[in-house]
């Protein structure tokens, strides 16, 4: 006794249905991998964001504890930033740019740059403070 359909079975995908199947597979995956590329940019993003809000910090701490004849003094502000503001790669790669000028008032301001390789120069060369009682100092950090 023979119960059933005795033909071959005709169970299966057609080619057009595979391709359709593999390409929405293809696009969640690629999807997937970019949001995850785009995830590690914003991690990425955010360290050197906190890094170079640290080095900031760093230099402002180290202006805040020097003294007064040294935030005034061309030599002593020239040695104190030659070295980075704390050793973390991002602050090394900085170009610095720390402004004293004269606080009220804005007379006589003098600009320190400190460049990627450590060097330091000022604009202008030599700045009299003899009379200033307060300074003022603004720091900031580009990255090239």
């Amino acid at each position: 006794m023979l119960l059933g359909n005795q033909g071959p079975a005709k169970a299966g995908f057609t080619l057009p249905e595979v391709v359709v199947a593999a390409t929405l597979v293809a696009v969640f995956f690629l999807a997937i991998f970019e949001v995850n590329g785009l995830c590690l940019r914003f991690i990425s993003a955010s360290k050197e964001n906190v890094g170079a809000t640290e080095a900031v910090h760093d230099r402002l701490e180290q202006l805040r504890n020097a003294d007064f004849g040294s935030l005034t003094t061309v030599s002593s502000m020239k040695s104190l930033l030659a070295q980075p503001a704390n050793p973390s790669p991002l602050a090394k790669k900085a170009i610095e740019t720390v402004t004293v000028s004269n606080y009220p008032g804005s007379s006589p301001t003098i600009t320190y740059t400190r460049a990627i390789n450590g060097t330091v120069s000022s604009v202008p060369a030599t700045a009299d403070f003899s009379n200033s009682i307060l300074v003022r100092v603004d720091v900031a950090n580009q990255w090239p």
